[in-house]
Order: structure tokens, then sequence, then C-alpha cells
């Protein structure tokens, strides 16, 4: 009698512990887009999988992969580093939302091996050169801003590099660009992938304009500051808004961030979706120009068997998972914004 109640309960055990695995078996999401989060994005893989056992798959494309997939449904949620534009808003067969994951600073890499000294850059310089009005080393005006190298500065052309695919960076560091110069925010403007000018040269990812720029000479290009710092390329000091000269660092980012949050966004796309802002060219002392918000965009209506588990990971990211960010060259989110994002991750609804 006893061996059938033991049995009878041991099989009732069984059947819950077998029923509770099946609900809470580890799930995947599927996830891809920005280079520029790809660094912590792989940390945050890592470190949420040790916690919960889901696996995060994500794969860096650019920004405009992670928009198009995310749009088409062959992703679960995509990353950019620029809000979606209307027409891309449009093409969406349901509401998006932008969740800020993280922020951080687009470094302006160069290969100058006759110079000793940083370079220091400026906004209507750096737009100038992309714009090929400045077309060599030993130019006026970026002899003026480096005063102390100048005699180093050779006569030597310039050669852009840019990333040859869709790419938030793109458009964060255009934008700087189109701020700082209007005749090059007329004739080449701010995009993901714009009509660069003759002359320069386009490569894939961070990866690919940070190894190009490594090892060829006289090359100037941008990247986010990681990928610089990793493979050790020397990146540029530049004159912000107020005219002092920063260096792209978490501090200098939250420096912009703190500027930047302080007005509602009015321009598109900004003023198209809740927790989008422009930190390029933004006021104060410590700010650095060229930085931004990478975005996690995804379907504000979810299935309700992946969509919880998708929630829960990205409320981690933007809580728990900003204590690796400093340790990657990323700046925390700002308190108030990582509460706010979970408040939007809450309005997401499952069918």
């Amino acid at each position: 009698m006893l061996r059938n109640v033991f049995c009878c309960v041991s099989f009732g055990l069984l059947l819950g512990l077998l029923g509770c695995g099946g609900s809470s078996s580890p799930k995947r999401i599927n996830a891809g887009g920005a280079t520029f989060v790809d660094p912590i994005m792989q940390k945050w893989a890592g470190e949420y999988r040790r916690k919960t056992g889901d696996e995060v798959d994500y794969i860096k494309k650019g920004s405009g992969y992670g928009i198009k997939q995310t749009v088409d449904r062959n992703l679960d949620f995509g990353c950019s580093d620029a809000p979606m534009l209307k027409k891309e808003v449009d093409q969406a067969d349901g509401e998006m939302i932008h969740v800020p994951l993280t922020m951080g600073a687009v470094a302006v890499i160069y290969n100058l091996p006759e110079l000793s000294a940083p370079l220091k850059l400026s906004g209507p310089v750096l737009a100038d050169i992309y714009h090929r009005k400045i077309t060599h080393w030993n130019d006026d005006r970026i002899k003026a801003l480096n005063p102390e190298a100048a005699g180093q500065l050779p006569a030597k052309e310039i050669v852009p590099v840019f990333r040859a695919e869709d790419s938030g960076t793109t458009n964060i560091f255009s934008e700087y660009l189109s701020k700082s110069s209007p005749s090059f925010a007329t004739e080449v403007g701010t995009s993901k992938k714009p009509k660069w000018p003759a002359g320069g040269i386009g490569q894939e990812g961070s990866d690919g304009v940070t190894s190009h720029v490594a090892k060829t000479p006289y090359c100037i290009g941008y990247v986010e500051i990681l990928f610089a710092k990793k493979n050790k390329v020397s990146f540029a000091t530049l004159q912000n808004k107020a005219g002092q000269f920063v260096t792209p660092d978490a501090e200098n980012v939250t420096a912009a961030a703190t500027a930047a949050m302080a007005t509602k966004p009015t321009a598109e796309p900004y003023s198209l979706h809740e927790l989008t802002y422009s930190l390029t060219n933004a006021d104060g002392e410590k700010s650095y120009p060229i930085a931004g918000f990478s975005y996690a965009i995804l379907y504000k209506k979810q299935p309700k068997d992946k969509g919880p588990v998708i929630v829960a990971f990205l409320k981690w990211t933007v809580t728990e998972g900003q204590q690796f960010a400093k340790e990657l060259e990323y700046a925390p989110l700002p308190a108030d914004l990582a509460a706010k994002a979970v408040v939007r991750l809450d309005q997401v609804t499952f069918e």
C-alpha cells in the first residue's frame, strides 16, 4: 500500500517537474542590426544565458538590416542607432516601439604615421573632409587646429572611409556633420547611407572601417569607440559646441545626453517616437559631439508564447544589464530614462 502511494506521489512529482520544465525551458530570441551595440549585446547575451538559460542570437549587419528584418517579422527585435523614419514606420503592419538600450561615442579614427600628438578636429573641418572640400592633411584649417603638430601634417591626400551598408553609426555621424556645415546638410545630408562624394572608400561594418583605417596610412573613418580602443587605432579629440576639445568617453557622452534630454525633440525622426533623442552637437562644456543611443525596436503587440521572454530580456538590459556598460566603453542609461524604458516595455501586449 505504502509502495503504491509512494509511486503515485513520485509519478505526480515527475509530471509536475516535466510540466515546469516544459513551461520554463530555455527560449531562443532572434535579434540583429546595429554594429554599434554589438559588443555589449554579446556581453548581455552571455550573462543572460547564464542567469536564465534563454539564448539571444544577435547578428550585426547594420541598423537598416535591424529595422527592415524586424518590420518584416524575421527578427524578434532589431537594434538601430537611428530612430525609424516615417516611411519605415509606414511599412510596418503594427505599432512599433523604441527602447533605448545604451549610449556611446562615435570616434573619429585616423592613420597618420608622421603625427606624434593626438589629432584635433572641429565639426566644420570634419564635414569639409567628408564633403571633399578639404582633401590633404596639411590643409591650413587642420594646421590651425593643431599648431604644435602643424609641421608633422603631411602633404598627403585624405582618404575618407565610410560604412558601405545602411548604418545607424553613419546616421549619427552624418547628422553631426549636417549640424556642423550647412553645405554638407544641403548637399549630402543625414542618412543611414548618404551618397558620399567621390574619393572615399566604403567598408562593411565597424570592423571593416576599423581594419581598413588601421592598415592604410592617411585614411580617416568613424566607429564606436570600443572598436578604436580594441584595435589600438588613433582617434581624434573633437571641438564641441562650447569650443572645448573633448575625448569620446562615457563621462562626456553622459554630459551630452543630460543636455539633449532637457528639451523634448521637435524634429523628425525623434519627434515620431517616445524616448528617442539626438545627442549630436549637444550643449555643454563636457559634451562629446558625436554620440547617440542604440535602440531596440519591436512590435508593440507580441506573440503570447515568446513576447514575455523578449520583454523580460530587454527589461534586464536596461536595469541590471547596465552594470556592464562602462567596461565596454558605453555610458549607462540615466536612471530616469531606464525607468521610463521599463514603463514603455510594460505597454507591450501579448496575443
